[in-house]
C-alpha cells in the first residue's frame, strides 16, 4: 500500500508524519482496481492512512452509499458500506476532513451511515462534532437509525456538553431524553415518546446528568414536566402528575422506567442543589406549578435540611424555603401528603417554632374538599343532593387523613388537639401515608374499560365482561392489561361496593387478579364508611381462602400484568377480614357476620404458606422494621385479626380460641419480629379487654427486669411508640423498661424512630414522674438516670420541655413535678460536670406560657455557666429574653452575655447573631434604663464591646429602644 503514496505536504506531515498523502492519479486508479463489494471491503478495512480521506473524497469515493433494499421475502434489507468503517476508524486524525464529507450524506437512508455518524461525533473534538448538527436535524423525522448504538447518541452529547459546546450539546440531550406526545398507534396507550428505548434510557441517564453539570437540574426537571404532560396529567384545568411516583422515597422495585429514572435523577440533583443553591434549585423545581415537580422540591428540601442538620447548622435559606412550601396553598394535592408530612416532621425537629405556618393549609385544603364535594353534589343528576352534614363528614376524615399523616409531634397546638379528638372519635389511621396511587390510580397498565363505563352495567354484565376479556398484547409497554383493569375495578368497588351484587361463584368465573381487586376495593370502601353487602363479602372471602394457591387460568400479558396464582388475593381476603372485624362508628356489622368473619380468619390459621413466605424474606434489610413488616406481610397481618377476634367482648368463645391460635402462632421462631409489633402495637387493646391474658403471658412476650431479648425488646418499643404514657400501662411495663435499659445502645427498635430507642424509654418515664404515677426514687426513673448517656436524658427532657412549650394549657400540679425534676437535674449537673449534656433542653421552658419568667430565668443562666453548649438553642429564646428583659433586667443580661460569648468563634473573634430581631438592643437598653448603677454599667460595657467588634448601628438601636421608637411589640411572635 506504500507503493500508492507520494509526498506529503509540511503542514500535514506535522499531524500525522508517519502517512504520506497519495496524489488523485493514485486514487483514481486505485478506484478503478476494486469496482466490487469484495474489494473495496479489503481496501478500506485495512486502510490505516487518514490522509487518503480529502483525495478519496475528490474521487467521488463518498457520494453515494447504498440505499436499503427490498429483499425476496419483502422485508428492507441495508446495504454494508465499507468506506464509512474507514472514515470512522480515522476520523479522531482528521476530523474536519471527516465531517466535511458526513455533511454531504444528510439524504442518505443507510442505516450504517448513520450508525457512523454518531460512533464518529462521540470521538472527535466537540468543536468538530458540533457542525454535524445539521445532519442530525436533517435526520429526526426519519429516524437515528436503528443500526445506531443508543451509547453512542448518549456519548456524542457527552462529547459536546464536556468538550464546550454545550448549546448543541444540550439540543442533542433534549432530542435524547426529553419526552414527546404519543403519536399513532403509540397514542392510545398514553405512553410518552423517548428517542432512545427505556432500557437504554433508564442505564444512560446518569451520564448526560454529569456531562449536563449546572444545568442538569433545570435540563432533567423540565424532561420531568415534559413527561407528565405527554401522559396527560397535567393540563390548564387538573393536574394528576403527583400520581407518577406515589411516594418519592421508594419506588416499585419490579421495574424501573423512563418515570422513575427521571424522578431519581430530579430527587437526587435537587437535593445536592438545594443544599449548595437553595433560591436557584428552588426555582428549577418550582418554575412549571407541576405537581410532581412541587412534591420532589417538598421531599428534596426536607433530606437536604436532614442532612444539614447532621453535620451541622441549616442553611437558613433551606429554612425559609421549607416554610414557603408548607404553606402553600397549592399542593392539596393527596398525591402530596406522604412528603408534605416528611417535611412538617422535619422542620418540627429543626425549626418547631415555624410549625403554625401548617394551619392555614389544612384551613385551605378542608375548605377547597368542601367546595368540590358540594359541586360535585350539585352536578351529579341526583334527584336528592347529598345531604350537608354528610359532605361536612367526609371532608373532615379526609382533614383527618392529612392530620394523621403529619403526626401530633409535627403540628401546632391547636391542630394536635383536634387530631386527638379526631382519633378518639373516628379511630385512629393506621396507615396515614399509605399513598393513594397505590391502589386507585394510575401507575402503568392501563385498563380496556373506564369506572363510569364500568358503572353503567349491570352486576351480571359486569361480571361477564371482566371474564370475557383476554389481554392479546405483545408485551410491550403499558396496554390494557388485567392489573390496569382491576385497579379501575377497586376504584369503582371503593365508591359502589355493589357493583357485582348477586353474582355467585366469583371465584370460578374470575381470574385472581379481578379477585384481588374486588377485595381491596371492599376493604376500601370499609375505611370510607361504606357498608358492604355482608353476604357477598362472607361468601367471596370464604371461596378465595378455600381455594388453592394454583389458578385455573393462564397468565396474561407481562410480567405483573397478571396474578400467576392466589397468593396476592388472599392476602387481599385477610386484609378483608381484618377491616370487618374491626369497631367501626359508623357501620354495624350484624352479629351473626360478625362470626362468620371471625371463622374464616381462624380456619385460615391452618395455612402455613403464608408463614412460609414470611421468614423466607429476605434477613436484616434496612428497608423493613417490624412494624412495617407486620403491615405488609400476610403472617403477621392476620396475627393482627387474631388480636380483634381476641378483644371483641361480645363473643368469649370466639375470643378463647383466637388466643389459642395467638399463642401457637407467637411460639414459632420469628425472623423479623413482626409478630412482637403486632403485640406491642396492640398492647392498649389486649390490655383493655383482655388483662389477665396480658399479664400471665407479660414477661414472655416483653421481658423482665433481669432479661429483654431481641424480640421483647421489639414488641416493647413498638409499644412505647403507639401509646401515650398511661398509668395502667407504666406499671405493665415497668419491668421490661428496667431491663432494657440495662441493654443500652444495642436496644432494638420495632418502629424507625428519629430519636432513639432508650429516649422513647425515658419519654415514657419522665411523663410518669411529671403526671404523677412514678417518683423519682423509683427504681426505674433511678435506672434510666444513672445507666442512660446524659444525651439521651437530656433529649428525653428537651422532647417533653418542647411538648410544654407548645400546650395552651398545663395543670398547675403537673407543671411543678416537671418544674422540680429540672431542679433536681441541674442540682446533679452541678456536681457531675461530666454529665452537662443532660440541661440541653432546658431552652424550651422559656418558651409558651407555662413557667413563669422568675423560674426559667435563672435556670437557664445557671445551665449556661455549667454547659455553653446550652447556647446553641439561642434563637429559640431570644424573644423570650428581651421580654423578660423588662422585668429583670440585670438576670436577662447575664443570660445574654453568655448567649454572646458562645456564639463567638475562638478563631476568628467574629460574633454570630441569630437571637431575632431587635433582641440585643432590647435587652441592653433595659439594663441601661433600669435605674440601677451597676446593671447600666454592665450594659453600656456590653453595648461598646459589641460596637468595637463589627456591630455598629448596635448603639443607634439601643437609642431607639430608649427613645420609644423600638418596643416589645415590634418583637415578633414565635
Amino acid at each position: 500500500m506504500t507503493s500508492w503514496l507520494s509526498s506529503t505536504p509540511k503542514s500535514r506531515r506535522t499531524l500525522v508524519p508517519r502517512f504520506k498523502e497519495p496524489t488523485g492519479e493514485v486514487v483514481r486508479d486505485l478506484l478503478v482496481k476494486i469496482p466490487t463489494l469484495q474489494l473495496r471491503r479489503v481496501f478500506y478495512e485495512g486502510l490505516k492512512n487518514p490522509l487518503w480521506v480529502k483525495p478519496l473524497a475528490a474521487a467521488g469515493a463518498f457520494v453515494a452509499p447504498p440505499d436499503p433494499v427490498t429483499s425476496d421475502d419483502g422485508y428492507f434489507r441495508d446495504v454494508y458500506w465499507p468506506e464509512i468503517e474507514y472514515l470512522t476508524r480515522v476520523a479522531p486524525a482528521v476530523p474536519a476532513d471527516v465531517v466535511d464529507i458526513l455533511l454531504t450524506l444528510a439524504t442518505s437512508r443507510n442505516a450504517w451511515v448513520r450508525r457512523a455518524v454518531f460512533e464518529i461525533g462521540a470521538k472527535i473534538p466537540a468543536s468538530q462534532g458540533t457542525r454535524l448538527k445539521p445532519l442530525l436535524e436533517s435526520w429526526k423525522t426519519t429516524g437515528f437509525g436503528w443500526r445506531t448504538d443508543p451509547r453512542d447518541l448518549v456519548s456524542f452529547a457527552v462529547t459536546l456538553l464536556e468538550g464546550g459546546e454545550t448549546k448543541t450539546g444540550r439540543w442533542l440531550a433534549n432530542e435524547l431524553f426529553a419526552p414527546r406526545p404519543p403519536e399513532g398507534a403509540d397514542a392510545l396507550l398514553k405512553t410518552p415518546t423517548v428517542e432512545l428505548e427505556e432500557y437504554w434510557y433508564v442505564l444512560e441517564l446518569p451520564r448526560v446528568v454529569d456531562a449536563l453539570g449546572d444545568d442538569a437540574l433545570s435540563a432533567t426537571a423540565g424532561w420531568l414536566v415534559a413527561y407528565a404532560k405527554s401522559l396527560g396529567l397535567v393540563s390548564d384545568d387538573h393536574d394528576a402528575s403527583g400520581m407518577i411516583r406515589p411516594m418519592i422515597s421508594e419506588r416499585d422495585l419490579s421495574h424501573r422506567g423512563v418515570a422513575d429514572a427521571l424522578v431519581e435523577a430530579v430527587r437526587d440533583l435537587a437535593i445536592a442543589g438545594l443544599r449548595e443553591d437553595p433560591d436557584g434549585a428552588a426555582k428549577a423545581l418550582l418554575w412549571s406549578g407541576v405537581n410532581l415537580l412541587r412534591k420532589l422540591a417538598i421531599y428534596a428540601v426536607a433530606v437536604a435540611i436532614d442532612r444539614e442538620s447532621s453535620t451541622g447548622d441549616v442553611v437558613p435559606a433551606l429554612i425559609e424555603l421549607s416554610k414557603r412550601l408548607l404553606s402553600d396553598e397549592t399542593p392539596d394535592d393527596d398525591h402530596l401528603r406522604p412528603e408534605y408530612a416528611q417535611l412538617a416532621q422535619t422542620l418540627a425537629r429543626i425549626s418547631p417554632d415555624d410549625l403554625e405556618v401548617i394551619r392555614s393549609f389544612i384551613d385551605k385544603v378542608y375548605a377547597g374538599d368542601l367546595a368540590w364535594m358540594r359541586e360535585h353534589s350539585a352536578n351529579s343528576g341526583d334527584d336528592e343532593p347529598t345531604p350537608e352534614d354528610e359532605i361536612r363528614a367526609r371532608a373532615e376524615r379526609y382533614r383527618h387523613q392529612w392530620l394523621a399523616a403529619i403526626g401530633a409531634d409535627a403540628l401546632p397546638v391547636a391542630l394536635r388537639e383536634e387530631l386527638a379528638e379526631l382519633d378518639a372519635r373516628l379511630g385512629s389511621i393506621e396507615s396515614p401515608n399509605e399513598p393513594i396511587g397505590r391502589v386507585t390510580s394510575w401507575s402503568g397498565p392501563n385498563a380496556f374499560s373506564s369506572q363510569d363505563e364500568m358503572a353503567s352495567m349491570s352486576p351480571v354484565e359486569l361480571v361477564a365482561h371482566l371474564a370475557s376479556w383476554h389481554d392479546t398484547g405483545d408485551g410491550w409497554g403499558p396496554g390494557p392489561s388485567h392489573e390496569g383493569q382491576g385497579r379501575e375495578l377497586s376504584a369503582l368497588l371503593t365508591t359502589q361496593p355493589g357493583a357485582i351484587s348477586g353474582v355467585p361463584d366469583l371465584v370460578r368465573v374470575l381470574r385472581p387478579t379481578y379477585l384481588r381487586a374486588v377485595l381491596q376495593g371492599w376493604s376500601a370502601a370499609l375505611r370510607a364508611d361504606q357498608a358492604l353487602e355482608w353476604e357477598a363479602a362472607a361468601e367471596l372471602v370464604h371461596d378465595v381462602l378455600a381455594h388453592s394457591y394454583e389458578s385455573d387460568f393462564p397468565v396474561e400479558g407481562r410480567d405483573l400484568d397478571d396474578d400467576k396464582d392466589f397468593r396476592w388475593s388472599k392476602r387481599a381476603a385477610i386484609d378483608l377480614l381484618e377491616e370487618l372485624l374491626k369497631r367501626r362508628e359508623n357501620i354495624v356489622i350484624p352479629q351473626e357476620f360478625f362470626g362468620r368473619f371471625a371463622d374464616l380468619l381462624l380456619d385460615d390459621v391452618a395455612d402455613e404458606v403464608p408463614w412460609m413466605d414470611y421468614e423466607a424474606a429476605e434477613r436484616g434489610s434496612e428497608v423493613w422494621g417490624a412494624l412495617t413488616m407486620s403491615l405488609n406481610w400476610t403472617w403477621p397481618r392476620r396475627l393482627g385479626g387474631l388480636v380483634l377476634i381476641a378483644t371483641n367482648d361480645q363473643d368469649a368463645p370466639r375470643a378463647t380460641k383466637a388466643l389459642a391460635a395467638l399463642e401457637k402462632e407467637l411460639a414459632r421462631n420469628d425472623p423479623h419480629g413482626a409478630s412482637r409489633a403486632v403485640l406491642g402495637g396492640n398492647l392498649g387493646r389486649l390490655f383493655a379487654r383482655q388483662p389477665e391474658w396480658l399479664k400471665a403471658h407479660l414477661d414472655e412476650y416483653f421481658g423482665t427486669t433481669d432479661s429483654v431479648s431481641r424480640e421483647q425488646q421489639l414488641a416493647l418499643t413498638t409499644a412505647l411508640a403507639v401509646h401515650y404514657c398511661h398509668r395502667d400501662l407504666y406499671e405493665l411495663l415497668t419491668g421490661s423498661m428496667t431491663g432494657a435499659i440495662t441493654v443500652g445502645d444495642e436496644l432494638v427498635s420495632g418502629l424507625r424512630l428519629d430519636g432513639k430507642p432508650l429516649q422513647k424509654i425515658g419519654e415514657w418515664i419522665i411523663n410518669a414522674l411529671i403526671f404523677g404515677y412514678s417518683l423519682l426514687t423509683d427504681s426505674l426513673p433511678q435506672a434510666f438516670f444513672t445507666q442512660v448517656d446524659a444525651e439521651v436524658r437530656g433529649e428525653a427532657l428537651g422532647a417533653i420541655a418542647w411538648g410544654f412549650s407548645r400546650s395552651d394549657r398545663v395543670d398547675e400540679g403537673i407543671r411543678d413535678r416537671f418544674a422540680m425534676l429540672w431542679d433536681e437535674r441541674i442540682r446533679h449537673v452541678r456536681e457531675n460536670s461530666a454529665d452537662r449534656a443532660e440541661l440541653n433542653g432546658i431552652s424550651w421552658c422559656a418558651k409558651g406560657s407555662q413557667f413563669a419568667r422568675e423560674w426559667w430565668l435563672p435556670r437557664l443562666r445557671e445551665s449556661l455557666e455549667l454547659d455553653p453548649a446550652v447556647a446553641s438553642a439561642r434563637y429559640i429564646i431570644g424573644t423570650e429574653l428581651a421580654r423578660a428583659s423588662s422585668a429583670d433586667a440585670l438576670g436577662s443580661l447575664a443570660v445574654l452575655k453568655l448567649l454572646v460569648a458562645a456564639g463567638e468563634d475562638k478563631d476568628t473573634g467574629v460574633l454570630t447573631f441569630d437571637l431575632g430581631p431587635h433582641v440585643l438592643p432590647i435587652v441592653i437598653a433595659n439594663a441601661i434604663s433600669s435605674g440601677d448603677a451597676a446593671t447600666k454599667h454592665e450594659g453600656e460595657t456590653l453595648m461598646n464591646e459589641l460596637g468595637a467588634r463589627g456591630n455598629l448601628t448596635l448603639e443607634s438601636e439601643v437609642q431607639s429602644v430608649i427613645d420609644g421608637s423600638i418596643t416589645p411589640s415590634d418583637i415578633p411572635d414565635d
